[in-house]
C-alpha cells in the first residue's frame, strides 16, 4: 500500500460518484465539438471555426476529448449566445 508522505494517510481511490464520472468523462471520452458544446457552462455559439481548419483530419463531427476541444475552441471565433 502507499502513503502520503506529508499526512501518512493510505492513498486508496475513493467511492465512484457523480463529480468522479464528469471528471472522467471529460479526461478520456470523446464526443463531436456539437456534443461538447452542450456540455459547456456558457452558452456559446462557435461563429468561425479556425480551430477545427487545420489540416489534421480532424472536423467538427469528429469525437475528440475534451482537451483537445478546448484546445480548439480556443482558435476559434466565439460569441456568447444571450
Amino acid at each position: 500500500m502507499s502513503y502520503n508522505d506529508i499526512t501518512g494517510k493510505a492513498i486508496k481511490t475513493g467511492i465512484q460518484n457523480k463529480a468522479y464520472n464528469e471528471g472522467w468523462d471529460k479526461a478520456f471520452a470523446k464526443k463531436t465539438a456539437h456534443e461538447w458544446l452542450k456540455e459547456t457552462p456558457e452558452v456559446i455559439r462557435i461563429v468561425n471555426p479556425n480551430g477545427w481548419a487545420w489540416d489534421d483530419g480532424v472536423t467538427m463531427d469528429t469525437p475528440i476529448k475534451w482537451s483537445d476541444f478546448n484546445n480548439r475552441l480556443n482558435h476559434s471565433t466565439v460569441i456568447a449566445n444571450v
